[in-house]
């Protein structure tokens, strides 16, 4: 039992990675009390029927600080990871809305129906302007019946520094290098599924997306392995074979940036005993 607990811990240190850290690129943060956890979960709804584990679970790795201060002129990065049953969906709301609206949002994030999968989704906001007041950015994920979520207050940059009587709301002008803002960190399911890895970039001019297979080559369109219109790949019927690391990059004019996805397919007994174990704890001891 000991060394199954240590296997299954493993996997969960691969599958979450770092718990503890709240980062953002290219921005100062307010204060030194970022760390605080502002993470909300909302009321499980009826369990689900038919469905593999008992229910749906959805747990953050890395929430939005609470506060970011913006630099002048340089472009903000909010992330927000979270992992869960099935594939979690994320979306950002600008804005105050009340509680009630956040937890009966429509997801406005196409995700693929996977029963059985588990997955850490990584998601970042981008702001490439200047703001004239201070904004909430709100992280929204879901997955089934469970919805979680978390507000980042932006504020502007300071006014003895600018003039905020003269600040127009618009996109900084000029060519803006890749940011990956939608991608998968890790994605387990069961061997003969088929899975969707993510790639949406934030790039102007429009960035060209390819993707480096398990084995660091690029992949070849084939019945098994396609690469999407929108940059996502499509894996199909995956086999033990197909576990290892996945990179997209996106590049333009501008620059280039990647990110990994790790692909692990399991048995059905490795599955059922990963799910019950991650959904009933929060860290491992080994």
């Amino acid at each position: 039992m000991q060394k199954m607990n240590l296997s299954l811990c493993a996997l969960a240190l691969l599958l979450f990675g770092s718990l503890s850290s709240v980062q953002s690129r290219a921005v100062d943060i307010v204060d030194d009390s970022n760390d605080v956890d502002n993470s909300i979960e909302a009321e499980p709804e009826e369990k689900p029927r038919g469905r593999p584990f008992e229910a749906d679970w959805l747990k953050f790795t890395k929430s939005p600080p609470a506060k970011l201060q913006q630099a002048a002129g340089a472009t903000l990065e909010i992330v927000c990871e979270m992992m869960g049953s099935q594939v979690p969906s994320i979306q950002w709301v600008v804005g105050h809305m009340p509680l009630s609206e956040i937890e009966n949002l429509e997801s406005n994030v196409v995700s693929e129906d996977a029963a059985s999968a588990i997955v850490r989704v990584r998601s970042v906001h981008i702001i490439d302007h200047m703001l004239s007041e201070p904004r909430t950015y709100t992280c929204v994920g879901r997955t089934g019946s469970k919805t979680i979520y978390a507000s980042t207050v932006v504020h502007p940059v300071r006014s003895d520094l600018v003039d905020m009587r003269m600040v127009r709301e618009k996109q900084y002008p000029g060519p803006q290098k890749p940011r990956i803002i939608y991608t998968e960190k890790t994605h387990l399911d069961l061997i003969g599924s088929s899975v969707m890895l993510p790639c949406k970039v934030h790039a102007r001019p429009r960035a060209e997306v390819t993707w480096l297979n398990n084995e660091n080559k690029e992949v070849v369109q084939s019945h098994r392995y396609k690469v999407l219109p929108t940059g996502d790949l499509l894996i199909s019927e995956i086999k033990w074979e197909d576990m290892g690391n996945y990179k997209c990059i996106a590049r333009n004019s501008a620059g280039r940036d990647s990110a990994d996805t790790f692909v692990y397919p399991v048995l059905v007994s490795i599955l059922f005993s990963t799910i019950l174990y991650l959904s009933t704890r929060t860290s491992c001891r080994m």
